[in-house]
């Protein structure tokens, strides 16, 4: 070994066997203030690379702020000029409504709606024949009225009544009808509403209708209410009814409405003048509380 290995080997002996440095509190303190400004100096070049992103960035989230926000979720970057793909308004398929055709009355059917006959006695068809009647009560002019007299045997004199008119190849239909006194003084008289649902047949001309009640003659007139033409018949004295009118709708519901000065077998005096004039007749065949089509 030769000086210059011996120096050598002299000065990593102690190197190696140095103390460590011993704890001074204003170097460490020193060092921790180095750290910090490390730190600072990075945390401040990050924040300035975050601005740089979001800068470029601005104008495309605005471009997509300010249109249609619900086309697609805002993306740093993204043009906005790729609409995403809208979703098709379903086309409804259309329904077909079927028509049921009318029942026709056949020999030995049962009465309709479990009725023992023609006469619906209970029910809503019968109630619907009590409005009916009611209604009349309710359009009698001032001077008459109509209270609930008795035949001499007992029977009412106010009844109403539906029944189930078709007959054996007619399609189903029904008739309302109701029956009131009409009184002045110690005279009564008696009016009469009918109200048939639609039958099928064919529409006829006013006075050719007003004939086909109760089988009446007479003289008869068209009048006009307001547009209707409303067949006014007369009789020529003979029937229980001296005057009616007819009139039927659009959708085949005919309605009549007669009067007379007397009742029959009532042992009560006529009266001296019809309740209603002919003009009053055939405004009253027209109101529609008088109508039931069904």
């Amino acid at each position: 070994m030769n000086e210059e290995d011996l120096n050598e080997a002299f000065h990593d002996v102690i190197v190696r066997s140095r103390p460590p440095e011993s704890m001074d509190p204003g170097r460490a303190l020193e060092r921790a203030r180095r750290a910090r400004k490390r730190r600072q100096v990075r945390w401040a070049g990050a924040a300035v690379a975050a601005l740089v992103v979001a800068a470029g960035a601005g104008p495309v989230l605005i471009a997509n702020y300010t249109g249609n926000r619900s086309e697609a979720p805002l993306v740093a970057g993204d043009t906005g000029t790729t609409p995403s793909a809208s979703t098709p308004t379903p086309v409804p398929t259309p329904t077909v409504v079927g028509t049921v055709a009318p029942k026709t009355r056949k020999s030995n059917d049962p009465w309709p709606e479990g009725q023992v006959d023609r006469t619906a006695t209970v029910g809503p068809r019968a109630d619907r024949a009590v409005t009916l009647m009611n209604n009349l009560s309710s359009s009698v002019p001032a001077g008459f009225s109509t209270p609930s007299l008795k035949f001499p045997d007992g029977r009412s004199m106010r009844w109403p009544q539906a029944q189930y008119a078709s007959n054996d190849g007619e399609p189903d239909y029904w008739e309302y009808m109701a029956t009131i006194p009409v009184q002045k003084g110690d005279r009564a008289g008696k009016l009469l509403v009918q109200s048939t649902t639609p039958d099928g047949k064919p529409a006829t001309d006013p006075c050719t209708l007003a004939r086909k009640f109760w089988g009446g003659t007479g003289a008869c007139t068209v009048t006009d209410v307001s547009g209707k033409k409303v067949g006014v018949l007369t009789t020529n004295g003979h029937g229980s009814f001296d005057q009616w009118a007819a009139y039927r709708y659009d959708d085949g519901t005919v309605v009549y409405l007669a009067q007379a000065k007397k009742i029959d077998d009532s042992g009560r005096s006529p009266l001296t003048q019809p309740v209603f004039t002919n003009r009053q007749l055939a405004e009253l065949a027209t109101s529609a509380k008088f109508k039931i089509s069904a």
